[in-house]
């Protein structure tokens, strides 16, 4: 655990430095960049070691408060985690040291840096904790600095509408994770996990658990319908801190599950087919919203609902795998959550950090006054396009893989008898990469593709090597998990079996003979299209190229605002949806024209927050009585307080 230690103070100096020397920008840069990424890649060392089937590690503290004491560790779920968030942590923090570059002199800039690298501490933290007590500090101490990078341009208002939004989102989840640790803790005796295992209850016990994880962990993953924090604060966020985010920080709360299913014991069916349910609505309504957005990072942000809406269906088969004795079910299922876990944390990742560019080239992310980047940024251009087909989930890239060991999972169901009904999910998870198709069809068309539609988007520039880095970094992961995906499958299995307390060789027998296969369509698939790339630029380089207006079906003075936008492209989709949709028409005397609703936070949420603000108002008086009133209030409370103990100690009786 040395290097592990060592490298998350490595990452916590790297912010330091960016706040001591924030008078010298360029030193301040360097010095920022280069300790993080060697913080980070001292920190992943002990996860590598073991994922490539080294042992688990573990360092024990004496701790003088209650609660036993507190235990680091790193074991396959754990170090699967830390690699994802130092690897984007370290490719976002880096990426934000040149974005932020531009505002160092009206804005806190350094402050931002330092906020950056002690959240990739607290993530790799979370993960590493083994006792309730520092599990929970690294939680809190997460959601507190995520909030102050969120707010980070407070003087607008949506974005101090999305802080508070989240503040209390990402609060109301701790309450239910303090509940369950304080339940379950009583019967472990200790609040070490190691206590908790030997403690995990059944029946009612492990119902009550399970149902306060789902609540608190889910809210911080962002399922439907405790989603409606996220796309503001993705949205409000800067652009690197939306990539951690949506990287890495809503999959604490898959981690959470994770954890808790492995401590717990296989999970209550009901507990499965819910998870597996939440999974199917998260995805579908994730994408189609998505699809409906006119914000890039605001679709980018529907988008994460959406994949964590896949990674909840592969957790929800493997919960259903381990319940019902298929112990190579159980492992694919689990597997295959854990592997879209890291795949999502790449390409999403690599998504923001191009909207990003896309932003500070032309000043704006409303999608239908960009167009036509492709040739004015093309190596941005070339990052998005991988990081699109990635999470569309086609080959030869990582979101292929981690989909298809989820589609084997599915199929696997239908021969178990109590499961069969699973197999449906399938045809849910086909049509949510069909509506991730057709919006990142209509992302790519209108945002790269066509002619520029605002003179922004005329005078957009290629982004500079600070953001381009970490793009290709994060896209070259990309492509080496999708072309060799037996580097990440089989590390994959092993923490599934791992979650579900099976062994992984059967897994690994079921799908290992079909990796091969993948590498080679994916071999194939390069070789074709670099094939065509030769074969166009000889043809090419031997005409003369000439430019020509697109014929406008005989229109004599055809502009931009004839290509398709964003909206329209879109329009057929969502009205097939109708009103789940939350597509919004306002017809004006010279306009028409559509805008997205937030569903969930506009007609549920804050009419429910209203309704408990209603409550609590009409609660206040109780606070101004005089001195005699609160002097009854603690008399009942004490009267209550004696009856529980007289109760308590009559049952304790023979």
């Amino acid at each position: 655990m040395i290097p592990f230690f060592a490298g998350l103070a490595t990452i916590v100096v790297a912010g330091l430095a960016a706040a001591v020397f924030r008078r010298r920008p360029t030193l301040a840069d360097r010095a920022f960049r280069g300790l993080i990424v060697l913080g980070a890649v001292a920190a992943a060392w002990p996860a590598v070691r073991v994922l490539a089937g080294g042992a688990a590690v573990e360092v024990r503290l004496r701790a003088a408060v209650p609660g036993g004491d507190w235990v680091f560790g790193i074991d396959p779920l754990a170090a699967f985690f830390l690699i994802a968030i130092l690897l984007v942590g370290a490719a976002s923090a880096c990426y934000g040291a040149a974005y932020l570059a531009p505002e160092a002199g009206h804005r806190p800039v350094a402050v931002v840096h330092l906020l950056t690298a002690l959240e990739v501490a607290s993530l790799a933290l979370l993960v590493a904790a083994r006792s309730v007590i520092p599990f929970l500090m690294a939680w809190e101490l997460m959601a507190i600095l995520a909030y102050f990078l969120v707010v980070f341009e407070s003087e607008r208002d949506e974005v101090r509408r999305a802080g508070l939004i989240y503040l209390v989102s990402t609060h109301t989840g701790t309450l239910a994770l303090i509940a369950m640790f304080a339940f379950w803790g009583q019967l472990g005796g200790t609040l070490t996990f190691d206590a908790l295992a030997a403690a995990a209850p059944a029946g009612i016990g492990a119902a009550l658990i399970f149902t306060l994880a789902l609540f608190g962990f889910g809210f911080k993953a962002g399922l439907v319908p405790l989603h409606f924090w996220l796309p503001g604060a993705h949205a409000a966020a800067p652009t690197h801190v939306s990539a951690l985010m949506s990287g890495v920080l809503i999959k604490m709360g898959i981690y959470g599950l994770l954890r808790v299913a492995q401590l717990a014991g296989a999970p209550p069916a009901w507990w499965g087919w819910l998870v597996l349910c939440l999974g199917l609505a998260s995805g579908v309504l994730g994408v189609l919203w998505a699809l409906t957005q006119h914000d890039l990072k605001r679709l980018l942000a529907y988008h994460s609902v959406e994949n964590i809406g896949i990674i909840l269906i592969g957790l929800g088969i493997g919960a259903l795998g381990a319940h019902f004795d298929a112990p190579v079910l159980a492992a694919i299922g689990f597997g295959g959550a854990v592997l879209h876990t890291l795949n999502h944390a790449l390409f999403k990742s690599l998504l923001f950090l191009g909207a990003g560019a896309v932003q500070r080239a032309t000043g704006t992310r409303v999608i239908d006054r960009l167009g036509g980047l492709a040739r004015r940024m093309p190596l941005t251009w070339t990052a998005f396009l991988i990081g699109s087909v990635a999470i569309v989930g086609l080959p030869p890239l990582n979101g292929f893989v981690s989909e298809w060991l989820i589609y084997q999972g599915l199929l696997r169901s239908a021969h178990l008898a109590p499961i069969r009904a699973a197999l449906f999910a399938a045809a849910g998870l086909a049509l949510i990469g069909a509506l991730a198709l057709a919006c990142f069809a209509k992302v790519g068309g209108a945002v790269f593709l066509g002619q520029a539609r605002t003179a922004p988007a005329r005078d957009g520039r290629e982004a500079g090597a600070g953001l381009l880095i970490p793009m290709f970094v994060l896209a070259a992961a990309c492509v080496a998990i999708g072309g060799a995906p037996v580097l990440a499958v089989g590390p994959a299995l092993r923490v599934g079996a791992m979650i579900g307390g099976v062994g992984a060789a059967g897994a690994a027998a079921a799908v290992g003979p079909a990796l091969g296969r993948i590498s080679l369509l994916a071999l194939l698939l390069a070789t074709l299209a670099g094939g065509l790339w030769w074969w166009r630029t000889r043809v090419l380089a031997r005409r003369t190229r000439g430019v020509a207006e697109t014929w406008a079906c005989g229109y004599a003075r055809p502009n931009p605002r004839m290509q398709y936008t964003a909206a329209s492209f879109a329009a057929p989709l969502a009205a097939a949806y109708g009103q789940v949709a939350g597509v919004e028409v306002v017809r004006q005397p010279a306009s028409f024209h559509t805008r997205p609703r937030e569903l969930v936070l506009d007609h549920l949420a804050i009419p429910f927050w209203s309704r408990v603000r209603g409550w609590a108002v009409r609660l206040h008086p109780i606070q101004h009585g005089r001195l005699w009133a609160y002097i009854l209030y603690l008399l009942g409370t004490l009267l209550l307080l004696l009856l529980y103990l007289a109760l308590q100690t009559g049952g304790a009786r023979p």
